[in-house]
């Protein structure tokens, strides 16, 4: 896929600063989409027009001795110019890095170590869709409980070889009148090649802050993953979490993958069972897509998901082309 970066590189040179690179990248999506409670149901909607844009800066850079530094800013988070450059308590879609011999620490828009240490059955082989339909299903989980408050965590990790081992924090204190404590995180990932079939597993253990938005004090997940990518094409994936002092008490979710040429397609399945009336939900969603080359990816996208066996169905879908720059 070739890339065309309009202010594409600005080298800097100084006693204190090797190099420094700065790039500009987009993406463009248009199409149609169409959600609905329950298809047919009082909350029927028609289909409508969708188009969204992102665009990302990322800069990069190494000192003299070796040490590599690097920010991105998203700017289709909402909010993102003004919460990035002025509110120092909000990452406004921001993530900072530097890296050496010790790992790598990153602060602001990131995955928290949970997140990062297992591989979601949604990212098994997932090509994307316009309105990530197969991924907003109900019974999908994406995100943990250090995403609770403001989303600004602070990470290390640190891989060597095959093994990697990182550690998060979440303090949302600055942005509270009441203080909330401080969310960790813990987790752990090790990747085994076996002649061109590679399995990937992750574990991990984390801590909302006391007083997290829709959390009770103390509220814990505890997760594992073990996925594969085939050298035919084909991955496939497996996720559980034991959480405890929430809604709910467990997730666990399946997903599958195939890619042969231009052609990709993904599927997966969730559910929650709570210990809470009504907190029990589960779903699947599918996505295919087809390369046209250059960037361009026509996208199709759908999920159907419910929250509990009383509720609707809830079902949306989308179609369109989706341009990298």
């Amino acid at each position: 896929m070739k890339k065309i970066l309009i202010a594409s590189t600005a080298l800097v040179s100084t006693a204190g600063l090797a190099a420094a690179d700065v790039a500009l990248s987009g993406r463009a999506e248009m199409g149609i989409y169409q959600y609905n409670a329950a298809f047919g149901g009082p909350n029927n909607g028609g289909p409508q027009f969708f188009t969204d844009i992102d665009v990302t800066f990322t800069m990069s850079g190494e000192t003299d001795n070796g040490l590599t530094f690097g920010a991105s800013v998203d700017l289709d988070e909402g909010g993102a110019i003004s919460n990035a450059t002025q509110n120092n308590s909000d990452d406004g879609g921001a993530t900072i890095f530097i890296s050496g011999g010790f790992g790598t620490v990153t602060m602001g828009d990131t995955d928290g170590a949970l997140d990062w240490a297992l591989t979601e059955a949604g990212n098994v082989g997932n090509p994307g869709s316009l309105a990530d339909d197969e991924t907003t299903h109900a019974g999908y989980l994406g995100a943990y409980l250090d995403g609770g408050n403001d989303g600004q965590i602070l990470r290390w990790d640190y891989t060597s070889g095959a093994f990697g081992v990182a550690i998060s924090l979440e303090d949302d204190n600055g942005s509270k009148a009441v203080n909330t404590g401080v969310g960790y995180a813990i987790g752990f990932k090790y990747a085994l090649d076996l002649s061109g079939t590679t399995v990937n597993f992750g574990i991990g253990h984390q801590r909302a802050a006391d007083g997290a938005p829709g959390v009770t004090p103390d509220a814990k997940a505890t997760g594992v993953s073990v996925s594969a990518t085939f050298a035919n094409g084909l991955s496939a994936g497996v996720t559980y979490t034991d959480m405890s002092n929430i809604a709910v008490d467990k997730h666990y979710s399946i997903g599958l993958g195939y890619t042969t040429g231009a052609f990709s397609v993904h599927a997966n399945y969730g559910k929650f069972d709570g210990v809470a009336a009504g907190a029990e939900a589960k779903g699947f969603g599918l996505a295919a897509a087809y390369d046209l080359g250059g960037g361009a990816v026509v996208h199709f996208g759908y999920g159907s998901g419910k929250t509990s066996t009383a509720a609707p169905t809830a079902k949306s879908a989308s179609l369109g082309l989706g341009l990298s720059f």
